[in-house]
């Protein structure tokens, strides 16, 4: 089940920071093997483990690898509508300030930890979405509560701030034409998903108020991310689409050519930052260390300057009032929907 790979052929395709990057999957346990620098690829579940570290070691199950004193275990749900890099970055960062070797879990077909699968004993930092927090994990039972840290952005037309916009975003084919959101009627539309905060529930509450419904666009479709629905407008797959602006920024800063196909049109926001989640049973002097170390993440340029590479310029103290307009959003489209139809 399990495969060593010589770690000269590793190097040249994986961005290794001295931390570890594994898939979240279901139960498995990979036999680690003796090398300096080792990788372990499983493949379960149409999916693939990655797995290295600059240190020997042995063990017969992944959740007994470290215990929980001496590896952070962070755990992404946000990509690939985010940058995978970004929480790289983050991983690198904390384990730099932290002094504490730091793993990063990725996983793109969940949209958080899930208690039913022992998620609760193997992370310990959790990045979800705002709907999945408000969702899942809000309540004081959960085992998994919010750091009262969250990312300050920068928007190109509204400037730095907390959180983020819900970004109109049209090919430039119909730009001569909107003039504004009214002037999308009978567009075709694509969003990221069903639960999507900024492309979903949001739109459908700016329906509801314009007193309209989904059939005020001729076409309505799911991209399963932003990145797709951003690549669907580029490709006239469809004419509209409203993503998250720290997607779209991340986008453009990687397909810079992309740019000139684009247009936005508005935005709306702005939303709450984007929850960090931390386990509860996590010591609570770490979890002061960890909020600590990303509330100063700006005060050294160099971790400034590759920070903003995700057009993401620092962390500022929240709480649950920064996610009290999310909780009316939701409540008010809780009877809503946009119907099902996949791309």
């Amino acid at each position: 089940m399990g495969q060593s790979v010589p770690h000269q052929s590793v190097l040249s395709t994986v961005r290794i920071y001295g931390t570890c990057l594994i898939g979240v999957r279901e139960a498995v346990d990979v036999i680690c093997q003796h090398y300096y620098l080792f990788t372990v690829f499983c493949v379960l579940d149409r999916s693939l483990i990655l797995l290295t570290s600059s240190r020997q070691r042995s063990s017969s199950s992944w959740c007994e690898m470290e215990d929980n004193n001496k590896m952070l275990r962070l755990a992404t749900y946000m990509c690939p509508g985010i940058p995978v890099e970004y929480y790289e970055f983050l991983a690198e960062y904390l384990e730099n300030k932290l002094g504490i070797q730091t793993c990063l879990l990725y996983s793109s077909r969940r949209r958080g930890p899930e208690c039913n699968r022992e998620d609760h004993n193997r992370i310990d930092v959790a990045f979800v979405s705002t709907s999945t927090y408000l969702e899942k994990f809000r309540t004081s039972g959960s085992d998994f509560k919010l750091m009262p840290v969250g990312a300050m952005t920068k928007h190109p037309v509204k400037g730095e701030l907390l959180g983020y916009y819900s970004d109109i975003v049209v090919h430039r084919d119909v730009r001569d034409r909107i003039k504004e959101f009214y002037d999308l009627r009978g567009c075709k539309y694509i969003h990221s998903s069903q639960t999507s905060l900024s492309s979903n529930r949001l739109v459908l509450k700016m329906l509801k108020q314009m007193g309209e419904d989904p059939s005020f666009f001729s076409d309505i479709q799911v991209s399963g991310n932003h990145m797709n629905s951003i690549e669907m407008v580029v490709s006239k797959k469809a004419e509209a689409t409203v993503v998250d602006s720290l997607s779209l920024a991340n986008y453009l800063s990687r397909h810079y050519y992309q740019e000139p196909e684009l247009h936005l049109e508005g935005s709306w926001g702005p939303l709450p930052p984007h929850p960090i989640l931390v386990n509860s049973k996590l010591p609570v002097e770490l979890q002061q260390k960890i909020e600590s170390a990303l509330l100063n993440i700006n005060k050294e340029p160099s971790w400034r300057e590759q920070l903003a590479k995700f057009s993401v310029t620092g962390f500022q103290k929240t709480s649950l009032d920064n996610y009290l307009e999310a909780i009316d959003i939701l409540e008010t489209t809780k009877s809503l929907s946009f119907g099902i139809m996949y791309y």
